[in-house]
């Protein structure tokens, strides 16, 4: 079943057309938990790099703790998702979205596929903006 699910976001990331290349910097696999970390190119030259715990709860795969860190390629921090249990004062805590070093507000429980999806949209945005 982790097995299953880290080949899962692996291929995930084989077939997103936003992802140009990546590398995967740990991988762990155990019998109830598992453990991903990876680093990938976006196609405009910014970085994503994700890491995931994840575990079985009866019978079912389920992501206990993540941190999505999106950026461009000099560092700064475009968005951060995560799940560290660290900023109580949101409303959706312990899922928060970090916009920038100081400014953190509500998000939704995050997963790859979403993530994927939002960098997506800003990306269509940005190219839309740049055809004016």
């Amino acid at each position: 079943m982790i097995e299953d699910y880290l080949d899962g976001e692996i291929q995930e990331l084989v077939v997103c057309h936003i992802i140009s290349s990546f590398e995967v910097v740990k991988r762990e696999c155990g019998e109830d938990d598992g453990y991903l970390r990876i680093k990938c190119m976006v196609s405009n030259g910014d970085i994503l790099e994700f890491a995931e715990y994840i575990r079985i709860i009866k019978n079912m795969v389920h992501l206990e703790t993540y941190s999505f860190h999106w950026q461009v390629a000099t560092g700064k921090l475009l968005r951060r998702w995560d799940n560290v249990k660290h900023h109580k004062n949101v409303a959706t805590y312990p899922y928060h979205l970090h916009l920038s070093d100081d400014e953190v507000i509500d998000s939704e429980p995050m997963n790859l596929k979403k993530v994927l999806a939002e960098i997506g949209k800003v990306l269509q945005i940005q190219k839309s903006e740049e055809k004016r």
